[in-house]
């Protein structure tokens, strides 16, 4: 990677998959920002530019690596894997760029300091939020999505008549509509997922589900 390379990626601005740090904050705090983009689609953490893409750099490329490891070490399970580079900037400074990606060994959790709380972070745009029950469920891998099968009950008939009418469906909406549990509901939407009936999307508010492609591909077949 070169400096110009560098400032292609600055000129973009943060989002789903770069994160900017003009020096690395706190350990709880980069363990999260780092996690987030493996549990959601990888992507790339520069170390040494500011918010407004501006390439400062830091002056000592190797204590910011120490302090990332530590950090990751202290909080993050299972070892979370990174490449990195330093990138000379000017004649005293470097840029760390560190390549995150999505990991296969999904969700990884950060230990709370002071407490047993392990939580999961997901990247939302330029943010890092706590992940969504559904989205540490589905975070884990299955060899092949297109073999799971589902019975398609009354409920996730409803829920596909909800779908049709409004475009989208949340745990929320469905568990009120089908008169259930929002566990059950959860349960409902997470299966439906797993077998590519709905998608999932992340969102700050509250996670929302999409038409899959199964259901789409039914859709064409039947029209």
């Amino acid at each position: 990677m070169t400096k110009k390379d560098l400032e292609k990626m600055a000129a973009q601005g943060e989002g789903l998959y770069i994160e900017f740090k003009h020096c690395l904050p706190e350990s709880e705090r980069i363990a999260r920002e780092v996690t987030a983009l493996g549990n959601t689609r990888g992507g790339f953490m520069l170390i040494g530019v500011t918010d407004d893409g501006q390439l400062s750099g830091v002056k000592d490329p190797e204590e910011e690596l120490f302090a990332l490891k530590s950090a990751l070490n202290k909080h993050c399970t299972p070892e979370i894997n990174f490449k990195y580079e330093k990138v000379k900037v000017s004649r005293t400074r470097s840029v760390v760029a560190i390549e995150i990606p999505m990991s296969s060994d999904r969700p990884h959790y950060v230990q709370e300091l002071g407490s047993k709380n392990r939580l999961v972070f997901v990247r939302f745009e330029d943010m890092c939020v706590e992940a969504s029950h559904e989205a540490r469920k589905l975070m884990r891998q299955y060899s092949n999505p297109d073999n799971v099968l589902i019975q398609l009950g009354d409920k996730e008939r409803l829920l596909l008549r909800h779908l049709d009418q409004m475009g989208r469906v949340t745990v929320k909406s469905f568990s009120k509509c089908a008169r259930i549990h929002p566990g059950r509901a959860s349960r409902i939407i997470v299966r439906m997922t797993r077998a590519r009936i709905l998608i999932h999307h992340i969102d700050v508010q509250e996670d929302f589900f999409t038409p899959g492609i199964a259901l789409t591909t039914e859709h064409r077949k039947g029209s």
